[in-house]
Parts: C-alpha cells; sequence; structure tokens
C-alpha cells in the first residue's frame, strides 16, 4: 500500500478515535446531568410536598381559629336550637320550613323523616329557658355538646323544665355554615313527688 493512504487511513483512525472517545465522555457527562436532575426534581417533590403538608396544617389551623372565635357557626347552632324548640301553636309548623337554613339535607330529613306533624288543637307552648354550647373545633369542623333546657306548656299549665343534651358538628356547605351531624344523647327531667 501506498505510503500516504496509510498514513491518511491512520489520521483518520486517530480522529474516529478521539471523536468517539470525545461523543462517549459527552454522553457519559449528559448521562451524569440527567441522574443529578432526576435527584434534584426528587429532593424538590419532596420540599414542595412538605411546605404543602405545612401549609395545609397551617389553614387548618387558621380555618379551626376561625370557626372557634366566629360568631357565624356558633349562631347557626343558637338560632336552630331557637327555631326548633321555641314554638307554639301558630309557628309549629312553620318551624320546619325555617330550619332548612340551618342544616343539611341528612339532617333535615332525619328531622322529618316520619314527615311534619300538624298542629295539634290543644293550646301550647314550648319555650327554651336556657341554651349552652359547648363547642370546639377540628379537622375544619366545629363539633360539641348542646345542653337545652325547655319549659313545655299545655292549656296553661307549666310543666317541669326538660333538659337534652344533643352532639353537633357544624361545616361549611356551599359557602355558608350548616349543622351535618345532630345527635340526641338523652332527655331528663326532674322528678317531682305526688
Amino acid at each position: 500500500m501506498n505510503l500516504k493512504v496509510v498514513v491518511a487511513l491512520s489520521i483518520a483512525l486517530l480522529i474516529s478515535l478521539f471523536a468517539n472517545a470525545a461523543l462517549g465522555f459527552n454522553v457519559s457527562d449528559k448521562g451524569n446531568q440527567v441522574e443529578d436532575l432526576q435527584n434534584k426534581n426528587e429532593e424538590l417533590t419532596s420540599k414542595v410536598d412538605e411546605v404543602q403538608e405545612s401549609l395545609d396544617k397551617a389553614e387548618g389551623t387558621l380555618i379551626n381559629n376561625q370557626l372557634e372565635t366566629d360568631g357565624d357557626s356558633r349562631k347557626v347552632v343558637e338560632d336552630f336550637f331557637q327555631t326548633q324548640f321555641d314554638y307554639n301553636n301558630a309557628s309549629y309548623e312553620a318551624r320546619f320550613e325555617k330550619i332548612k337554613q340551618y342544616v343539611n339535607d341528612s339532617v333535615y330529613g332525619q328531622l322529618t323523616a316520619a314527615g311534619i306533624p300538624s298542629t295539634p288543637k290543644a293550646e301550647f307552648q314550648s319555650e327554651v329557658s336556657d341554651l349552652n354550647l359547648y363547642l370546639s373545633t377540628d379537622n375544619k369542623v366545629l363539633s360539641g355538646l348542646v345542653l337545652l333546657e325547655t319549659v313545655y306548656t299545655i292549656e296553661g299549665v307549666e310543666n317541669p323544665p326538660v333538659t337534652s343534651l344533643f352532639q353537633v358538628e357544624v361545616k361549611e356547605v356551599d359557602g355558608k355554615q350548616k349543622i351535618v351531624h345532630l345527635e340526641s344523647l338523652g332527655t331528663f327531667s326532674p322528678m317531682t313527688e305526688s
């Protein structure tokens, strides 16, 4: 073979070797860069999750504090019990329509499951004489106990006061605070001697 051809092939081989080595280093470097970027992405994702969790806790704390200090949630409970248990012949049936604004559909269904009773013929009145709320917040829900004392009068005869204990939960429904859980825990009346 000709010396010129051998020299040319040798030079081409050397250039090819350098080019392949350079490409190999470049590919290896790009692989390391991709791996570093993936590690950084995982770290950032982890930090975003931590920040999101902290943000959720802070938001929950703010909402809990707002529910405890906000009069709207407590007023919903007070207004509901006043409307439901403070009535007479004239307001007996209408109260069932009025309580809709204070409760969600489930609680309203629970209260009217047997239907809305018609007004009795006798003269009567139920009056709320004392209402105490023992409420706290947890997980964006205001919940607790309601101690209610009512006095019932039939045909002008006043009965002894009756104390009832309820468990309630208040939560935002369609942008308004509403009672989402209502449970009667018992009713107590004084023992009288005859």
